[in-house]
């Protein structure tokens, strides 16, 4: 079996053009040559054939002298999507959840400094809430992203959240690491995250792990709404009715209490 550090396999210009995908997000949608090299630090003779090979498989699109990604990026993420058990497992109960409570519900997994939306169920009057599968937030500033963090092993969060300042979108976003870390070690000891406003003003979210057969926490589910719609005297009803759902989820994954 190859092992996944096994250096003996792997191939250079593969890795740099992976770089080149990584590279494109929502800072940096479109970018020409020029900053790509400066970005990524590859040779611009290299660089050129990368692109040049992306733009002719589809996989990022050319519009001018500037590169995007392409179609076939998003085919690509469609069908991981559907091969996953695990959005496949949470489909139909957060299909009801979110009509059920009026509340948007969403999957997440952590992807370094942020979370990663794996499925959104909107009720029809709060569409775009939480925007929509494949968005990216900063995990910090999330329910979502607290608990994913606070599953960390101390070292590994510290390693995390200190890799570069962390970002204010609100008065309410916690920026300090230390302050940080007090809040996430709350959030585990008591089973569940908020986020109250941190990531966009007027918005509460509340989240829950969901766990893998050994235990570990591989994603988070949430519910979301307007501030008002979710007071703190409906909290524990709320995260009863999430923390169902999600050993219910974990339950089918292979998780035993």
């Amino acid at each position: 079996m190859v092992s996944d550090c096994d250096v003996r396999y792997n191939i250079k210009v593969v890795a740099r053009a992976c770089s080149v995908l990584f590279a494109f997000d929502d800072e940096h949608p479109s970018m020409n040559l020029g900053a790509l090299n400066h970005r990524l630090g590859i040779p611009k003779p290299t660089l050129l054939r990368i692109l040049t090979t992306l733009v002719d498989q589809g996989l990022l699109e050319r519009d001018d002298e500037r590169y995007a990604l392409g179609a076939r990026v998003l085919t690509l993420s469609h069908h991981f999507l559907r091969q996953t058990s695990l959005t496949q497992l949470c489909s139909q109960p957060f299909r009801a959840l979110a009509r059920e409570l009026d509340l948007s519900v969403s999957l997440a997994m952590l992807d370094g400094l942020d979370v990663v939306y794996l499925a959104v169920e909107n009720p029809a009057h709060q569409l775009g809430l939480q925007g929509d599968v494949g968005l990216r937030h900063p995990a910090h500033a999330t329910a979502v992203g607290k608990v994913l963090l606070a599953h960390l092993t101390p070292t590994q969060l510290r390693e995390r959240i200190t890799r570069r300042p962390l970002r204010r979108l609100t008065d309410a976003t916690i920026t300090d690491p230390d302050r940080l870390i007090e809040h996430l070690y709350e959030a585990r000891a008591r089973g569940y995250a908020v986020d109250d406003g941190e990531r966009g003003i007027g918005i509460r979210c509340v989240a829950v792990p969901i766990r893998d057969a050994t235990g570990a926490v591989i994603a988070s589910m949430s519910c979301a709404g307007p501030t008002g719609q979710i007071e703190q005297t409906t909290l524990d009803d709320l995260v009863r009715r999430l923390d169902a759902v999600a050993r219910d989820v974990s339950g089918k994954l292979g998780y035993r209490v």
